[in-house]
């Protein structure tokens, strides 16, 4: 079944499981209804019925606010198609049959959810163009008046409902989406800050020993190397991040003392990738990075949609090794 929708729809219960069981216990009890009473034009009677069950169908079904022309098209088609097909089997002049009363309250039933759905203009005209059909092979218009009578009841009460309960539910379900968006942007600026203090914290972590060295002592070898060392790893926080775990940073940086160049890229590649499916893609890097001992290794994440996650190049001298991780 498909997401809810935000209309007036949902309110009244038309998209939840149960609808689907409604809608087919009603078809039912119309076909017990059309059928019972036996008699000639079966076929014709099956095909009010299914003409029924496919605008049921499509009013649970079809998704969009207000519902869909062509899907209203259909529907509000449905009672005078049956009309046309059931006024060649029945006695028209037997205006309260049970197959015409059946037929009159499922055809106003159609109309009165394509109200609910908002087409109002359409379900009316589907209710006057099945009138018309049944008129034309009723004696009288009186006769054709009141059997119809009981469907107008129902269509004026569903048009109400349009008018009064659409606009309600449209606001209803616009403060939801404003109240879920401003949830949304404090849950992001929240995010930020913690990701600021995080960050703050670990720079602190890094080049504080370093800048105390630099200040206790003249800057020797030693001090100008593990400036360096704190320099790439804070550059790979930033070109990396889906790289920036222990596992890489320390083997990274355990590469870079042993005078291996290191170049850790990230085009995005592994953010909506399942966490198992990263950790493969991070200890591989991390293999990579501790088996060498010399040279450069370049690691790729690449763009989400291409044919491999990752890239890893290793060269030492004329030796190229390049090795894709697959998605």
């Amino acid at each position: 079944m498909s997401s809810l929708r935000g209309d007036a729809s949902t309110i009244i219960g038309m998209q939840s499981r149960g609808s689907y069981a409604v809608t087919a216990s009603v078809v039912t009890a119309a076909a017990v209804a059309i059928l019972g009473p036996g008699g000639d034009g079966v076929a014709e009677k099956c095909l009010v019925i299914a003409l029924l069950a496919v605008g049921a169908a499509l009013l649970v079904a079809v998704p969009g606010d207000p519902f869909p022309k062509w899907a209203a098209v259909t529907v509000a088609a449905v009672p005078a198609a049956q009309f046309v097909a059931l006024i060649r089997v029945v006695d028209t002049g037997a205006t309260q049959s049970q197959a015409v009363t059946t037929t009159v309250g499922g055809g106003a039933a159609l109309c009165a959810f394509l109200c609910v759905r908002g087409r109002i203009r359409w379900a009316w005209a589907g209710q006057l163009a099945a009138f018309a059909v049944y008129w034309t092979a009723a004696p009288d218009f009186a006769g054709a008046a009141s059997t119809f009578v009981t469907g107008a009841g129902v269509m004026i009460m569903a048009t109400f409902f349009a008018f009064a309960v659409r606009p309600a539910a449209a606001s209803i379900y616009s403060l939801r989406r404003e109240r879920a968006a401003t949830f949304a942007e404090r849950a992001a600026v929240s995010a930020a800050e913690q990701e600021r203090e995080h960050q703050l914290h670990r720079l602190d972590d890094l080049v504080r020993p370093v800048l105390r060295r630099i200040a206790d002592n003249p800057l020797d070898d030693a001090a100008r190397t593990e400036a360096l060392l704190v320099e790439a790893t804070l550059r790979d926080s930033i070109r990396a991040r889906a790289l920036d775990v222990p596992v890489v940073v320390a083997a990274a940086r355990a590469a870079r003392e042993r005078g291996v160049t290191v170049q850790l890229l990230d085009d995005g590649g592994l953010t909506d990738q399942p966490r198992r499916v990263a950790d493969e893609v991070r200890r591989a890097v991390a293999r990579s990075l501790d088996g060498a001992d010399a040279g450069t290794v370049t690691v790729r994440i690449h763009p989400a949609g291409r044919t491999a996650l990752a890239t890893i190049v290793v060269t030492d001298g004329d030796d190229v090794v390049r090795t894709e991780l697959p998605t």
